[in-house]
């Protein structure tokens, strides 16, 4: 065994390390240059050709309305065209699948929600579904949450949610709710759940039916949007009368009229939403680059006037921020659905 100490290196020895760190140096600023490079370059490049946004909804509705807004809005600082293309039916499925399996290029983008992307996967299988939204789904922006109302029909005595709790008691089941959709769904078992009031739904098929039944006193109470039912809220003539809003607190949406949380069910929230993503696997540049425009647009007051009116509150974040806040909800509301047995009627 060698147990001599290394020879000192000379100067010249010295001065090749030296030159040789300085020129590894070099080298990896030069390359981390280039990729910095490469990625303005192809942000600044994208989009190059015209960007399809499906909605799985047909046109009109304030899902449809506010993207066409954003798609509006966004060709501006791009130059190309996003094409709005409404894919109804199957609950969503078939649009949001078509979304999900398009090529990952950042041209095709899909509009998802609270009902599509979290409450659907707890009542269809994979197989009706026909895609695997955290799996086959990249998260873009959260683009506005959907407070839903809870409104009752001018013949019930309660005016708030403790006077509907009360009812609610006093004649277990005969407190009838209509209910539209899976989300509005989610409302009935979330309250019924929370302030052990139970009462008794019935699913309509159109909204119109279920305000019309309510307000005709055939059902007590009505859970839809804001956006849905806020035109038939007046003080007279027999219309509805809100009971309180399903957001944590009141919202500029109805702001005259409390949430049940602030009425003294605590912890009760729920919004629907209006969410945006690509297939899993979008560039992240793209990613990146539709989320910092359309966070700007949000921001602008005449589009944050739209919405309201269409009863979207504007969202904003970042797509960790989306991906982190559905996986919440996933968790919230998989016990719930399992345990009220809901499934595909």
């Amino acid at each position: 065994m060698n147990c001599k100490a290394p020879k000192p290196a000379g100067p010249r020895e010295v001065l090749h390390h030296e030159g040789m760190q300085m020129k590894i140096f070099r080298l990896c600023v030069f390359f981390a240059m280039a990729l910095a490079a490469a990625s303005t370059v192809w942000a600044q490049a994208y989009p190059s050709r015209p960007v399809r946004i499906i909605i799985p909804s047909s046109a009109g509705s304030g899902t449809d309305v506010g993207m066409r807004l954003l798609a509006e809005g966004l060709l501006k600082p791009t130059g190309q065209s996003f094409v709005i293309d409404n894919r109804p039916g199957g609950a969503g499925n078939i649009g949001m699948a078509q979304g999900a399996k398009s090529p990952a290029d950042g041209y095709t983008l899909v509009t998802g929600g609270f009902g599509l992307t979290v409450v659907n996967q707890f009542i269809y299988t994979a197989a009706q579904m026909g895609f695997e939204p955290v799996k086959e789904l990249e998260p873009i922006l959260l683009v506005a949450k959907v407070p839903y109302l809870i409104a009752a029909s001018p013949s019930l005595p309660a005016n708030n949610v403790q006077e509907l709790i009360a009812a609610a008691r006093a004649k277990p089941g005969t407190v009838n709710v209509a209910l539209t959709t899976t989300s509005s769904r989610m409302v009935y078992e979330l309250l019924t759940r929370s302030a052990s009031a139970p009462m008794f739904p019935i699913t309509y098929k159109t909204t119109g039916g279920a305000v019309t039944d309510t307000i005709g006193g055939q059902t007590q109470i009505v859970m839809e949007t804001i956006a849905a039912l806020r035109s038939s809220l007046t003080s007279s003539g027999g219309r509805l009368k809100p009971i309180a809003v399903t957001s944590r607190a009141s919202t500029e949406l109805l702001p005259n009229v409390k949430s049940v949380a602030e009425q003294g069910v605590a912890d009760f929230e729920l919004s629907g939403y209006v969410s945006l993503y690509g297939p899993k696997g979008m560039p992240r540049e793209a990613v990146n680059y539709i989320n910092a425009e359309l966070n700007k647009l949000l921001r602008l007051p005449d589009i944050r006037k739209r919405f309201i009116d269409l009863g979207l509150e504007p969202g904003g974040g970042t797509p960790q921020e989306l991906a982190d806040f559905e996986e919440a909800e996933r968790r919230k509301w998989g016990p719930i659905i399992k345990a009220a047995k809901i499934t595909v009627e």
